[in-house]
C-alpha cells in the first residue's frame, strides 16, 4: 500500500496482491463448492473497473469527502476505510437452489453499481460508531449482554462467574492470529485455524480512592470487597457458536416492536486464579512473615536473599518430601520449598501486562503487601511497660501499599514464576536529581551524599534484587542502586516484534518489551546528611525509557530521567502502542527506509516542586529498528523523540484507554488507533476519538452546525437540540441511497432556547411550563420573548426520544449507574407540579390542574397562568411517529479512566475503570464502525399473489430486521415491525377479500439491527428494497365452494323434479284406478239391481233408525217429492266421504262403493278434486 500513490492505484493493487490470490484460494479449496469462481469474477469485474475508471471515482472520492468534511478536503495519502470490504458481497450474488445443492451466481447487472457502492464506501473518512454490550450489567435497550452473577467471588458455583468492578488492572489478549511478517501464507493461516483468542484481566483495584465520597464495597453487592486484587481471569467472546451473539426468535413481540432479548451476547468469564497471598506469620511459631520472605525461593532472587534470616541456606528451597504437604512441622519440610509453586505476583493496581513469546508477562505497579512493623514502632517498651510482641493472634504486621518493579511470567495465569525480583531502591539518575545532600555553595572539596541511610551498602548482595551497590557522589559511600526502571505505578508498557530472514531462508525473532514514564516516589526531607522520610513519599512522574529483550530478566535504559533538552515532560497515566513499518504520509521516508515507531500520547505531569497537576494532549514519536538485538548494540535502533503535535484535538487528560488497531483484510488495511475515556480536573471524560496517524476524527462530535454525520439518525438525551433532525426514505429506483434530512430548529430558534439553558433533548424534555410559554412568545410584562415558531413539535420529539432511550426495567446493581437513563418531563398521572387555572371561555368555571404549555386540554381553550395571564391552548398534538421511527437511540458506555481496551478478533473493546472517583465499572463493551446491510433472499415474484419475504444481512450478528410496507402513493401501510432470520413475513393480508387494500403496487423496506443499534444506512432496490405488483390470489376456496353448492342445488332441484314427476304419474295412475273401480262397481250394482238383490232400501231404514242420513240415491231424491233434501244429502255425503275415509283410515274408494250407481259423488284425491 503506497499512500504517495492514488488511490485507485491502491485498489489495483490490492485486488492483484489479495483479492485475486483470495480468489484462487477460495476456489481451489471449494469454498463455494462447484461455483467457485463467482468471487474470481467479481474480482476480476472490479479490477477492470478500477483500471478502466478508477481516477474518475478518484476525483468523485475526493469530492465526497470535502463536502462531508464542510468544505474541506481530507489530507490524501492513507485514507481510512471502513469494514464494508468484501462482506456485502452477497448483494450481487443470486442464490439458486437445485434439489439440495445451493449454488451463487453473480448479477452482472448489479456489478458496476455495486463497485461503486464498494469503491465508495470503503473510503469514507471516518465513522463514528455506536458500541455494543457484551457483558456486565443491562445499560442499553438493543441487546442482552453476559449478565453476571452478583455473587460471584465463588467461581465454582457461581454459574455466570466475571470480575468484580475495578480499576487500574491489566489486560492483555493471548492467543491472537495478528499476520506475522516472518511467517509464510501457510503459517499464518495455519494459526489463524487453530487459535482461540482470549482476554486475561489481571489484578487491579475494586475499592474507591481515598476521599470524602470513599464507599467501602461488599461482596453481596456483587462489587467486591473493596481492595486491590491479584486475581486472574479469562474471557472469551464466543462459547460454542462462531459469531458473539445469538438470536432468539421465543422474544418476538406480538406487537412488532423490538425487544432486547432477540439479540443475547455469547461471551463467558471464568476465573483461573483467584489471587494468592502470604501467610501473616511463619507457621512454625507466631514469627511475621513479609511478602519478600515468602517468595525467596524464587529461582531469580534465591542468591539475593543474603540480607535476610529468612533464607539463611539455598538448599532449603529443594523440592520437599511428599509427606511435607501434609505436615510442614515435620523435620527437613521448609515452608519457602513448599510455598514455591504457590508463588505470584502480590495484588496490584496500576501495574503494566504484555505477551511476550506466548507468555503472559506483568510487571510494576502500586502493590498491597504485608510488611514487618519494626521493633522500635511497637507499643511499650518504655521503662517497666511491657512491649507488644507478636504472639498467634496478635500479629505485628501490617499491608503497606508499596510501588513495585518485579517482573513475572505465566503461560496459563494460574502458575506464576518471578523473572525479576526488581528493586527497593531508585534507579540512578532519579536519585542523583532528588536525593543529593551538599551544602549551599559546595565546592569539590564539599562531600556530595547521595541517597538514604537505608540504602549504604558495601556489596551488592546487601542491596535487595537486582540492584548494585555503587559510588555517587564524590564520597567513597557507597548506596544501592536500581539498574533497571525503578518502583513506579501507571506507567506504559508495550511489545515489539522484530525479526529478521537469514541468507538461509530461515527466521530470527524477537519480542521486544518497552517500559516509558510512570509515576515514582522521592524523598524531599534530609536528616543530617541523608535524605530521609517514608517510603511512599512525594510523587514524581518521569521521562525515562526502558527496552527489555529477554522477557524482562535485564533493561536497556534507552532515554535517561531529567537528561533531555527536549520538551518531553515525565508523565504517567499515558499510552504508548508500536506501529509496524510505520511510514510518513507525506513521502518524507522511502519505502526501504520503513521502521517501526513507537508512539506515546496523554498523560499527567507533575513533581515535588509543582502546586497542580498538569494533564496532556501531545504524541510523541520513536523510531524503532525492525532488526533483532542484544545489548547494547539495541541502542542504535531507538532514535528520534520527535513530538508529532504538540496539541491533539482532544483535551488534555490521563488514565486514558488506547488500543492500536493493525492493519488487516477487514479494515481494508489502514492503521487505526482508538482512544476514550481518562480523567482531567474537570472530571472523567467520555468521548471517542479516531486516528488514522494522519488526523484525529471524533464520534459523534459536529465539526459544523451544518454538517452532516452517518450517524447523524442516532440521538440521545444528551444529544444537542441542534443535531435533531427529520428523516425520510429515500425514493424511486435505489442506487444504494441514503436517507433525506432536513433539521427541525433553526439555529435562531437554537440560539433563542440556549438563552434558557436550553441545549440538549433532555433539557426541552423536562423544561418548565414558563420556559416553553417564553418560547412560544409569552413572557412576563416587560420583557421580550423570541418566539420559536415550532418549539412544541420539538418538544414533543425530545420527549418522544427520551421515552424511547430511556432504559427498560431491568435489576441492577446499586452502585451501577445506566447509559442515557435521564428524568423525563412528568407524564399523565404524575402529581401537579404547580395549578393552572384553565377555562373553556369567559364563563366558563375555572378548572384547575398542570399543564407543560404545550399539550391540548378538552374543553380548555386558554389557561390563567400566574403572571402571564391567559395563554391559548394548543389545539392539537403533533404527531411525531413517523419522525421518530427514523430516530435510533445512541449508544455508548459511559465515560471512565483507568479502564482496558483490547483489540481481539477484529473487535475494539473497553472494560472496567471508574467514573469520577466514586463509581466503578462491571462491563464489557464492543466498538461497532459498520452498519449492517439487509438483503432479502425470499420474496414475491411481481405480478403474482405471493406473500413470503425472509432477510439476511452481511454481518454475522445483524440476525434481527425491521421491515416496512408502504403503498405505491407513499402511505406507510405498516409502522417498522421487527422479525428474526429464522422468522418469514408474510403479507397475505393485502387481499381486498381479507380487509386487506387489495391489486396494487407496493414497496417493502427492510433494515437489519446489530447488537450496537446499528441499522442500514443505504437503501438500494438490488437488496434491501423490494417494488412489486401485488395481485390478490383467485379465490379458489369461494369458486369451489360456489361450484359445489351450485352442484347440490342443481342435483336438489333435480331429484325434487323427479320426486314431483313420479307422484304426478302415481296421482294419475290412483285416478284412473278409481274410475276403473268406479266402474266395475256401478256394472256390478246394476247387475245387483236389476236380480233384486239391491240392499239400498234396508240400509237407508237402518240409518234413518239409528239417527243417521243414509246417501240417497237420484230416484230416492225425485221420490221425495222435493223435500229439499235431496241436494243437501249429496253436499252432506260429499263432505262425509273425505271425513270418513281419513277417520277410519280407508281410501275414498270405499265411500264411492257405498253409494248407488246413478249417484254422483264428489270427492277430493290428493288434492284433485273430481267428480
Amino acid at each position: 500500500f503506497d499512500p504517495s500513490a492514488r488511490w485507485y492505484e491502491n485498489q489495483i493493487g490490492f485486488f492483484n496482491h489479495y483479492i485475486l490470490p483470495l480468489a484462487g484460494k477460495m476456489k481451489s479449496c471449494g469454498v463455494l463448492g462447484t461455483t467457485g469462481d463467482v468471487f474470481e469474477l467479481f474480482a476480476a469485474e472490479n479490477l477492470k473497473r478500477w483500471k478502466e475508471e478508477g481516477e474518475a471515482i478518484s476525483e468523485e472520492i475526493v469530492r465526497s469527502e470535502t463536502s462531508m468534511n464542510g468544505g474541506a478536503a481530507a489530507p490524501m495519502g492513507v485514507r481510512n476505510g471502513s469494514r464494508v470490504g468484501l462482506s456485502v458481497i452477497p448483494s450481487v450474488l443470486e442464490v439458486r437452489s437445485v434439489g439440495t445443492q445451493t449454488t451463487f451466481h453473480i448479477k452482472k447487472s448489479s456489478l458496476k453499481n455495486f463497485s461503486t457502492f464498494l469503491s465508495v464506501s470503503a473510503t469514507l473518512p471516518f465513522f463514528p460508531a455506536n458500541w455494543a454490550q457484551l457483558a456486565g450489567i443491562r445499560s442499553q435497550n438493543t441487546a442482552t449482554p453476559y449478565v453476571p452473577d452478583q455473587f460471584h467471588r465463588n467461581a465454582d458455583t457461581s454459574a455466570r462467574p466475571m470480575w468484580s468492578a475495578r480499576w487500574g488492572f491489566g489486560l492483555v489478549t493471548v492467543n491472537q492470529t495478528l499476520v506475522r511478517d516472518h511467517f509464510t501464507e501457510e503459517e499464518n493461516s495455519a494459526r489463524l485455524l487453530e487459535s482461540d483468542p482470549a482476554l486475561i484481566l489481571l489484578g487491579g483495584d475494586d475499592g474507591l480512592p481515598r476521599g470524602d465520597r470513599n464507599i467501602t464495597f461488599s461482596s453481596e453487592m456483587g462489587i467486591g470487597q473493596g481492595k486491590i486484587r491479584n486475581d486472574v481471569w479469562v474471557g472469551k467472546l464466543t462459547s460454542t457458536s462462531q459469531s458473539s451473539w445469538s438470536f432468539h426468535d421465543g422474544f418476538l413481540r406480538a406487537d412488532g416492536k423490538f425487544s432486547h432479548g432477540l439479540l443475547r451476547s455469547e461471551m463467558n468469564w471464568r476465573e483461573v486464579n483467584s489471587g494468592r497471598e502470604p501467610p501473616a506469620t511463619w507457621p512454625e511459631d507466631a514469627s511475621p512473615m513479609s511478602y519478600d520472605e515468602w517468595v525467596a525461593c524464587q529461582e531469580s532472587i534465591i542468591d539475593k536473599m543474603d540480607y535476610t534470616e529468612a533464607l539463611p541456606d539455598p538448599s532449603i528451597c529443594a523440592d520437599p518430601p511428599l509427606f511435607c504437604y501434609e505436615d510442614m512441622s515435620f523435620p527437613g519440610c521448609h515452608p519457602q520449598a513448599m510455598w514455591k509453586d504457590e508463588n505470584m505476583w502480590s495484588p496490584r493496581r496500576g501495574h503494566g501486562a504484555v505477551v511476550v513469546e506466548q507468555e503472559i508477562v506483568v510487571m510494576g505497579g502500586q502493590a498491597r503487601e504485608y510488611a514487618r512493623i519494626d521493633d522500635s514502632r511497637l507499643v511499650g517498651g518504655l521503662g517497666s511497660q511491657h512491649r507488644v510482641e507478636t504472639m498467634r493472634g496478635h500479629s505485628t504486621i501490617r499491608e503497606e501499599l508499596v510501588l513495585k518493579n518485579d517482573v513475572w511470567s505465566s503461560k496459563d495465569g494460574l502458575n506464576w514464576t518471578l523473572v525479576n525480583p526488581g528493586c527497593i531502591d531508585p534507579q540512578q539518575d532519579v536519585l542523583l536529581m532528588t536525593e543529593v545532600w551538599a551544602r549551599e555553595n559546595a565546592g569539590p572539596e564539599f562531600p556530595l551524599h547521595v541517597g538514604s541511610m537505608s540504602s549504604k551498602c558495601h556489596r551488592s548482595s546487601e542491596c535487595y534484587g537486582v540492584a548494585v551497590c555503587r559510588a555517587l557522589g564524590n564520597t567513597p559511600e557507597k548506596v544501592c542502586v536500581c539498574p533497571m526502571f525503578g518502583p513506579r505505578k501507571n506507567f506504559a508498557v508495550t511489545v515489539q516484534q522484530r525479526f529478521s530472514r537469514q541468507a538461509d531462508g530461515s527466521v530470527v525473532s524477537q519480542d521486544v518489551i518497552y517500559v516509558v514514564g510512570g509515576i515514582v516516589t522521592v524523598k524531599q526531607a534530609f536528616c543530617a546528611n541523608r535524605s530521609c522520610g517514608p517510603e511512599d513519599g512525594y510523587p514524581l512522574a518521569v521521562d525515562d525509557a526502558w527496552m527489555s529483550t529477554d522477557g524482562g530478566e535485564t533493561w536497556l535504559q534507552i532515554r535517561p530521567a531529567f537528561g533531555s533538552s527536549d520538551e518531553f515532560r515525565g508523565r504517567g497515566g499515558h499510552s504508548i502502542f508500536v506501529v509496524h513499518d510505520y511510514f510518513n504520509v507525506d513521502n518524507s521516508t522511502e519505502a526501504e527506509d520503513q521502521v517501526d515507531r513507537l508512539f506515546v500520547l496523554a498523560g499527567e505531569s507533575f513533581s515535588p516542586h509543582e502546586m497542580s497537576t498538569i494533564y496532556l494532549n501531545d504524541v510523541w514519536s520513536v523510531d524503532l529498528g525492525q532488526e533483532p538485538c542484544e545489548g547494547s548494540a539495541c541502542l542504535s535502533s531507538v532514535s528520534g523523540w520527535t513530538r508529532v503535535t504538540s496539541n491533539a484535538p482532544w483535551s488534555p487528560r490521563s488514565g486514558q484507554a488506547v488500543v492500536y488497531e493493525p492493519p488487516s483484510a477487514s479494515n481494508l488495511f489502514t492503521r487505526k488507533v482508538y482512544l476514550t475515556g481518562g480523567e482531567d480536573s474537570g472530571g472523567t471524560r467520555s468521548d471517542v476519538w479516531t486516528w488514522d496517524l494522519v488526523e484525529w476524527r471524533c464520534d459523534f462530535c459536529r465539526s459544523s452546525p451544518n454538517a452532516t454525520s452517518r450517524l447523524d439518525q442516532f440521538l440521545g438525551a444528551r444529544s444537542l437540540l441542534s443535531e435533531v433532525r427529520t428523516f425520510q426514505l429515500p425514493e424511486g429506483t435505489l442506487q444504494f441511497a441514503k436517507h433525506s434530512s432536513s433539521p427541525i430548529v433553526s439555529e435562531w430558534g437554537a440560539a433563542a432556547m440556549a438563552e434558557e439553558n436550553i441545549t440538549t433533548v433532555e433539557d426541552l424534555a423536562s423544561a418548565d411550563v414558563y420556559k416553553i410559554l417564553k418560547l412560544r412568545g409569552f413572557d412576563f410584562p416587560g420583557r421580550t420573548a423570541r418566539e420559536v415558531a415550532n418549539v412544541c413539535l420539538l418538544r414533543e420529539v425530545s420527549k418522544s426520544i427520551v421515552d424511547k432511550c430511556r432504559l427498560e426495567a431491568s435489576p441492577r446493581s446499586l452502585f451501577h449507574g445506566n447509559v442515557d437513563q435521564h428524568v423525563s418531563a412528568p407524564r399523565e398521572g404524575d402529581p401537579p407540579r404547580q395549578p393552572l387555572c384553565g377555562r373553556g371561555g369567559e364563563t366558563e368555571p375555572c378548572i384547575l390542574g398542570e399543564w407543560d404549555g404545550c399539550t391540548p386540554i378538552d374543553g380548555i381553550s386558554k389557561v390563567d397562568v400566574n403572571g402571564l395571564g391567559f395563554v391559548p391552548v394548543p389545539g392539537t398534538l403533533p404527531d411525531v411517529s413517523a419522525t421518530i421511527s427514523e430516530i435510533h437511540c445512541r449508544q455508548v458506555p459511559r465515560g471512565r479512566a483507568f479502564g482496558g481496551m483490547a483489540y481481539i478478533e477484529g473487535k475494539v473493546l473497553l472494560m472496567g475503570g471508574i467514573s469520577d472517583k466514586h463509581e466503578l465499572h462491571r462491563d464489557v463493551w464492543s466498538r461497532d464502525d459498520v452498519a449492517p446491510h439487509a438483503v432479502i433472499t425470499t420474496m414475491p415474484s411481481s405480478r403474482s399473489s405471493q406473500s413470503i419475504f425472509s432477510f439476511d444481512s452481511n454481518e454475522a450478528g445483524a440476525n434481527v430486521f425491521e421491515w416496512k410496507l408502504r403503498r405505491n402513493d407513499g402511505v406507510d401501510l405498516t409502522p417498522w415491525k421487527v422479525t428474526t432470520k429464522s422468522g418469514p413475513v408474510d403479507i397475505s393480508w393485502l387481499d381486498n377479500k381479507k380487509g386487506g387494500p387489495g391489486r396494487g403496487w407496493y414497496t417493502m423496506w427492510t433494515r437489519a439491527v446489530d447488537p450496537a443499534g446499528n441499522k442500514d444506512e443505504l437503501f438500494s432496490t438490488q437488496t434491501n428494497v423490494y417494488h412489486w405488483l401485488y395481485v390478490p390470489p383467485i379465490p379458489w376456496g369461494s369458486i369451489v365452494g360456489g361450484v359445489f353448492a351450485f352442484s347440490i342445488i342443481a342435483v336438489a332441484l333435480y331429484v325434487e323434479y323427479r320426486r314431483r314427476k313420479r307422484r304426478a304419474v302415481l296421482q294419475r295412475f290412483q285416478l284412473r284406478r278409481l274410475r276403473r273401480k268406479y266402474k266395475l262397481k256401478n256394472a256390478q250394482r246394476g247387475q245387483n239391481h236389476a236380480n233384486g238383490t239391491d240392499r239400498r232400501p234396508e240400509i237407508v231404514a237402518s240409518a234413518r233408525a239409528a239417527g243417521t242420513r243414509a246417501p240417497k240415491s237420484r230416484e230416492g231424491t225425485a221420490a221425495a217429492g222435493g223435500d229439499g233434501t235431496g241436494s243437501s244429502g249429496r253436499t252432506r255425503a260429499a263432505r262425509a266421504v273425505p271425513a270418513v275415509g281419513k277417520r277410519q283410515g280407508r281410501s275414498a274408494s270405499s265411500t264411492i262403493d257405498s253409494a248407488t250407481n246413478d249417484q254422483a259423488v264428489e270427492v277430493t284425491v290428493r288434492g284433485h278434486q273430481t267428480r
